[in-house]
């Protein structure tokens, strides 16, 4: 017995002693972090124990609870790492822009296994280099050729939602999850939903089910080290599905470059005049020696993910306040009505100079996604120490917490925030704001590369529902009672449900 308590004690004085040397040498940065506002720390836990017991449905509200007592900048210590809460836009801007923040928090390394050195996640040095190949994918005129696909797509999935009609609310999240990954999966891999519906269950199964996994991981602090994790059949189950998603890319990649390899010069002219997927573009790259097979793998995977999931979570926040404000989806009606006149939906064709003159419909989904941002927080890495907006210095170690959610509805930069108003957005009203307000795509130069093409596809979608379809709600709850779940991204507490009945004009 005397044994174990001489242990105890030693190992008790051992970590006292750790704790004591980490402090001297590290007494810049403490001396910096205790600058910064934040509740009571706990010796060796911090503030972690906020967070025990919590899972994606609590955490966002967890984070808000601690700093919303305080200004911005404000901290919280997970045992010995420091978190800064900023939520002020100029100090955003000065985090966003520094070279000293580019880097992406440690946090984002549990998707390394899955995207490997992607636009998400590469160091700063890769990240340059690729995000300046890979730009031209996105530029208006290139994405214009995606909008077959964007509008083939919404065509099918209204017809599904069809069975729908005149039989009562019913939740909308399968819809715009599946047409959202049919989407991404053409647009990137040329995987068509009607091709194989076997691999592409699969894919979707994989998609969601590795998603859970990581998330999981992240709520469950000592899962953290790759150590422990690896023991884990989480990890079994999270690298089976993710190896699953690698074969598919790879396969579908040298098939590609197969048949690139086999087609004569003459259909090359032609195929270069037609729509390119975002494959055919990166392959290009590869002809030029700048890409590997590796890197084009890891960036199709994220477009996937990336163009999937956030667009889906919008649309689905896009349904339910367009049924909670009649008024609002009677004149995004009446905007189309103006472009395509009283036609048959199934003789409107979609053209990107009809997008361009949904200005109204816009502004809607601006409003929406500034109150239900699908990424709530931004998290960076800081490299050296930042001077930011005020005097405080956020010291190098930190992981800087730029806090979405909270900026987009601060009364001071959104006047009664709860309210739902698209004129928020009018040119002169978004004059008058500081543009580091609104960071629905994140902002300065690791901004969303997507962002275009989200806002293409949300528009095509939307129009193909209000055109055949009338969105109604029987149950209206206030904003300020919506909840969200701080997963990979924001998605909402409770299923969304509305109710449909066909449009008569």
């Amino acid at each position: 017995m005397a044994e174990i308590w001489c242990f105890f004690v030693i190992g008790i004085l051992s970590l006292i002693i750790l704790l004591l040397f980490d402090y001297v040498k590290n007494i810049q940065f403490y001396k910096h972090a205790a600058k910064i506002p934040g509740p009571k720390a706990f010796p060796i836990v911090g503030n972690a124990l906020r967070f025990l017991g919590k899972d994606s449905s609590d955490a966002l509200y967890t984070l808000l609870d601690i700093f919303e007592s305080y200004t911005s900048p404000s901290r919280m210590w997970l045992g010995n790492q420091l978190w800064v809460g900023i939520y002020e836009p100029d100090q955003i801007k000065t985090l966003l822009t520094s070279p000293k923040s580019l880097e992406k928090s440690d946090i984002y390394r549990f998707s390394r296994p899955w995207f490997g050195n992607a636009l998400l996640l590469a160091p700063v040095p890769l990240w340059r280099a690729h995000r300046k190949l890979i730009q031209p994918a996105f530029n208006p005129q290139t994405l214009r050729s995606f909008l077959q696909i964007f509008d083939k797509c919404a065509i099918s999935m209204v017809e599904k939602m069809g069975k729908k009609l005149d039989e009562g609310e019913f939740e909308v999240e399968p819809y715009f999850t599946s047409i959202s990954l049919s989407i991404a999966l053409e647009g990137t891999m040329g995987i068509v939903e009607n091709s194989d519906s076997k691999e592409y269950a699969r894919y979707t199964e994989c998609v969601n089910r590795a998603t859970a996994l990581m998330m999981t991981r992240a709520y469950r602090p000592w899962l953290h080290p790759d150590i422990i994790f690896n023991f884990t059949e989480m990890s079994k189950e999270f690298t089976k599905c993710v190896n699953w998603m690698h074969n598919i890319a790879h396969t579908i990649i040298e098939k590609k470059k197969l048949k690139l390899s086999k087609t004569g010069e003459e259909e090359k002219d032609e195929i270069s005049i037609q729509r390119k997927g975002f494959l055919d573009l990166l392959l290009d790259l590869q002809d030029q020696q700048k890409l590997s097979d590796q890197d084009i793998s890891d960036e199709v995977n994220l477009m996937i993910v990336g163009a999937y999931e956030t667009v889906a979570v919008s649309l689905e926040y896009l349904m339910l306040v367009l049924a909670s404000y009649p008024d609002i989806q009677e004149k995004v009606y009446q905007e189309l009505n103006h472009i395509y006149g009283k036609v048959i939906p199934e003789n409107v064709s979609i053209t990107t100079d009809d997008l361009k003159q949904m200005e109204y419909t816009e502004r809607v989904i601006q409003e929406s996604l500034r109150l239900f941002p699908t990424v709530p927080v931004v998290l960076r890495k800081v490299e050296e120490d930042i001077k930011i907006e005020g005097g405080c210095i956020i010291p190098k170690g930190t992981t800087a917490l730029c806090f979405i959610t909270k900026i987009h509805r601060d009364e001071k930069y959104w006047p009664d925030p709860l309210k739902f108003d698209p004129d928020r957005f009018l040119p002169d009203e978004v004059a008058k704001r500081n543009p580091y307000c609104y960071l629905p795509f994140s902002k300065g130069p690791r901004n969303c590369i997507g962002s275009v093409y989200a806002m293409m596809e949300m528009k095509t979608i939307l129009t193909r529902i209000l055109l055949k379809y009338v969105i109604k709600k029987e149950h209206i709850q206030p904003i300020k009672n919506i909840k969200q779940k701080l997963d990979v991204m924001s998605h909402p507490v409770e299923p969304i449900t509305v109710q449909i009945v066909k449009r008569l004009s």
